[in-house]
């Protein structure tokens, strides 16, 4: 055993971990065996289930596993369409073996490099078949006992004498995987409108459904071309601060209120949360041209002071 691997007095060794594996880095759960060693974040091992053998990155102990809820509905919200988080369990029938060796290392290798080999046979069989199909990567299990093929379409496609085919090429069992947008944004390397790399590609490890009022909240401008990323969906960023800016504008009007200062009517302009401060604008026939900047606080006691 290694000396990273081994246990520190009083360090608890929890009965599951989760851990990420393939192209698309999904989030799953297995049962830890305490023998095999401390299990740290990053390292590889390989585990056992229904279907033979695999293997995966170590993300974190957990002492159970968490099933995942159904999200929330926000489809009738986003106006760029809302991909839906993973519905499925996220616990796998199997059991960790072991932790990585030299001689797994070398056998990753050799699987990575028929991974492209075989995706580009795929994608000349899905020629020969004439399908509706854009190939995007491919998946070898550890035992080499399944082999996945992720694609994108833009609707459902019959497949099903490509596997016929593919599974007397490669004779194993074949799986086809259609993706949709932020799935296939995940497979690539790229940066996004803040010059970051991709948050999908990484350290997300699942999607939320983002909707176009998470953008309405923060007075971002409803472009397609602001707000979308590099898959054409809303960005994923949009709900990372949603819940505070909700927050921030609990004390504050919307815009549109009307209020009247010292007699005099005034209409909410604009809000903007992060300053607690809101723009009031006069609508008395006299003096429409007169917009003033208070603070929430201000505007709540009904006090107009001007600001310079």
């Amino acid at each position: 055993m290694d000396e990273e691997t081994k246990q520190e007095p009083g360090e608890e060794i929890l009965p599951y971990i989760e851990f990420t594996h393939g192209k698309l880095g999904i989030i799953k759960a297995i049962k830890w065996d305490a023998e095999i060693g401390v299990p740290r974040h990053g390292e590889k091992f390989l585990y056992r289930d229904e279907y033979g053998e695999d293997w995966g990155y170590i993300y974190r102990q957990i002492p159970e596993p968490v099933i995942e809820d159904k999200a929330e509905d926000l489809s009738n919200d986003d106006e760029n369409g809302v991909e839906p988080a993973d519905l499925d369990s996220n616990v796998i029938n199997g059991v960790a073996v072991r932790f990585f060796t030299l001689e797994d290392e070398a056998t990753l290798e050799q699987v990575e490099k028929d991974e492209k080999e075989y995706l580009e046979t795929c994608t000349e069989r899905v020629r020969h078949h004439g399908l509706s199909m854009k190939m995007l990567a491919t998946e070898i299990r550890y035992d080499r006992r399944k082999i996945t093929f992720h694609f994108a379409a833009e609707g459902r496609v019959d497949f099903r004498m490509l596997v016929r085919d593919l599974a007397s090429i490669f004779r194993c069992r074949i799986e086809l995987h259609q993706i949709g947008a932020r799935d296939e944004a995940k497979l690539y390397v790229g940066c996004g409108p803040c010059g970051r790399t991709l948050c999908c590609r990484s350290w997300l490890t699942g999607f939320q459904p983002i909707g176009i009022k998470m953008a309405r909240a923060q007075n971002l401008p409803l472009n397609p071309g602001k707000i979308s990323g590099n898959c054409g969906r809303l960005l994923c960023c949009l709900g990372y601060e949603y819940e505070t800016y909700l927050e921030l504008c609990k004390t504050l009007p919307k815009s549109g209120d009307r209020k009247e200062f010292d007699g005099v009517p005034y209409e909410v302009t604009y809000v903007s949360p992060l300053s607690q401060m809101v723009t009031v604008q006069c609508i008395a026939e006299n003096e429409r041209h007169k917009r003033v900047r208070i603070s929430g606080e201000e505007y709540n006691a009904g006090i107009l002071k001007q600001r310079k």
